[in-house]
């Protein structure tokens, strides 16, 4: 049995945020590995089976034995995983669920066909159709046959299904009683659009039914143009992604969203989304799930971060705090991002303003990540390329001061909805201000559920991209700060009040200090030092205190409260 093991350079590759070909080629045989050792103990157990699976069964091995290529199609169906999950649900306990395994049985069958007819072979078998049409995953579906036993003849150049449906390979065409599966041809790759397989529900969001002709004709052409996009200016991804992606799920768009999309651990070589808007977004979300994709494989073979870590953190690209492992993934996908618009840096200030804000976001966030103290060697090794990579990006180019104030803006503004400091800290340092001493060290925030006052740094942001924001209910310290005049948002607020005060004030102090302002790294602590002393009727100065804390190290991580 094959070891699969990334050499330094493929390792490396995948690391600096892309991967080489022959790396996402090793990580989709893995894959494709793993999946023919799943049919093999199934096969292993074929006596003890129902007769449904056990005939199916008969016809992957007769497959297997007529054409080498139809094997290597039904190992690249994205959702095999998810049928061997489904088969180990039906079998466990003490009762097996008869009509299930009858399903499973019935659509490894009709899955083994598929790939039969795809790949030109010669055979004959008798299909369950559970239902009254018979689905031939990526090869179509034939309506109305069921539910019965449909017996399925391919001489190499037709298909007989049922006795009367006739196709002439490779079944492409419509006619009465067929619908062909959609396939989408891209320069050296054709991508299947799955818009009928009742296993393509592994997404997160619910899958649409097939599209009608314009909706359909609309998707093959964006999905041409973003393509055709990242050949010509990123080929580097298409390179992987004609390797190892199959197939795209049209998902449908939940109410208030603009855009959704989608990669599942279990389902490789598919990727869901929502049709986009236009070729560049497509072309933007292929490499988002698709880094997503590479990354879920690399973790089948190399443990890059610990389970279970109960520390949480924050991910600019969600509200909510995230575990290490949940942010690692954010990262590596995210970096995919920048890395798409940095191709793109100078054709339009939309570009320019979305790579250097995603840049900060994702350098903000490994430096989290690499410090959690949560990732294995091999992780720390992995995310220092990474971070080696994002550090040249900055050095080519420094991010603009206007869109850097908006991305802090939104860092800090998060700590301070879910940052809590411990209690004995803040009584230790407010001791120590009275008694004119250095402050002592800090441990680690609590990260606490909470609302982010995201009022200002989307201003910040919308000034940046736009340059104005126009808002009429800004406070006299958010308007200093929108006009870049952070001593007169200090001077308005000498007691910040409540969350907008803070965040308005924090923000003034990282505008004048940079990011080795306490206002910054720990806003939480400043907030909660200023108002314990202020209690006791000793309120400081709040610049005056922000200079004292600034010498506080950072200790630890974040924990869970």
């Amino acid at each position: 049995m094959r070891e699969y093991v990334l050499t330094d350079e493929q390792y490396r590759s995948l690391a600096e945020g892309g991967g080489s070909p022959d790396a996402v080629g090793l990580l989709t045989e893995a894959q494709l590995s793993h999946r023919r050792l799943c049919l093999l103990a199934v096969a292993e157990k074929r006596d003890s089976l129902p007769v449904a699976v056990q005939d199916a069964l008969a016809l992957v091995m007769e497959i297997e034995r007529a054409s080498r290529a139809a094997v290597l199609n039904l190992l690249r169906y994205p959702f095999l995983d998810a049928w061997f999950a489904s088969l180990a649900s039906a079998l466990a306990g003490g009762s097996p669920d008869e009509q299930v395994l009858t399903r499973a049985g019935a659509h490894l069958g009709a899955l083994a066909t598929g790939a039969a007819i795809a790949a030109g072979a010669a055979f004959e078998t008798v299909l369950v159709c559970t239902g009254s049409d018979l689905l031939l995953p990526a090869v179509g579906t034939a309506i109305g046959i069921g539910p019965a036993e449909v017996p399925v003849r391919c001489d190499g150049a037709t298909v007989l299904i049922g006795g009367s449906l006739e196709l002439s390979l490779p079944c492409a065409e419509p006619v009465p009683g067929w619908r062909p599966a959609r396939h989408v041809p891209v320069p050296g790759h054709v991508l299947e659009i799955i818009d009928a397989d009742p296993w393509r529900d592994r997404f997160p969001v619910s899958p649409l039914g097939p599209l009608s002709g314009p909706d359909a004709a609309r998707l093959d052409c964006l999905v041409r143009d973003a393509w055709q996009l990242l050949d010509a200016e990123q080929p580097a991804h298409t390179a992987g992604m004609r390797i190892a992606l199959r197939g795209l799920v049209p998902m449908q768009t939940p109410p208030g969203a603009a855009q959704v999309s989608a990669s599942v651990r279990g389902c490789f070589g598919a990727i869901g989304l929502s049709v986009a808007d236009d070729a560049q977004t497509l072309a933007e979300i292929l490499v988002h799930e698709f880094q997503h994709e590479k990354l879920g494989a690399l973790l089948d073979l190399v443990d890059l971060c610990a389970e279970g870590g109960r520390a949480r953190h924050h991910a600019p690209w969600r509200p909510d705090p995230r575990p290490a492992e949940a942010l690692m993934q954010g990262i590596y996908a995210f970096s995919g991002v920048a890395g798409f618009w940095r191709a793109r840096r100078g054709q339009s200030a939309d570009a320019d303003f979305r790579y250097f804000t995603w840049r900060d976001h994702v350098v903000y966030a490994l430096a989290q990540l690499l410090r959690s103290g949560e990732l294995t060697p091999e992780g720390r090794r992995f995310f220092r390329v990474l971070e080696a990579t994002l550090a040249a990006w900055r050095d080519e180019a420094p991010t603009p001061a206007a869109i850097r104030l908006g991305t802090a803006a939104a860092h800090l503004s998060w700590r301070l909805a879910h940052h809590r400091p411990q209690p004995a800290d803040v009584s230790g340092l407010a001791a120590a201000w009275c008694a004119a001493v250095p402050p002592p060290a800090a441990g680690p925030p609590v990260v606490r559920d909470g609302t982010v006052p995201a009022l200002l740094a989307g201003l910040l942001e919308e000034q940046a991209y736009r340059g104005r924001a126009e808002r009429a209910d800004v406070t006299r310290a958010e308007q200093a700060v929108l006009h870049g005049d952070p001593a007169a948002a200090l001077r308005v607020l000498p007691a910040p009040g409540d969350d907008r005060d803070w965040t308005a004030a924090a923000v003034a102090l990282y505008a004048q200090e940079g990011e080795r302002a306490v206002a910054y790294r720990r806003p939480d602590l400043l907030r909660a030092v200023f108002q314990h002393l202020d209690r006791d009727g000793r309120r400081p100065g709040l610049t005056a205190l922000h200079a004292w804390l600034t010498d506080v190290p950072d200790v630890g991580t974040e924990i869970t409260g």
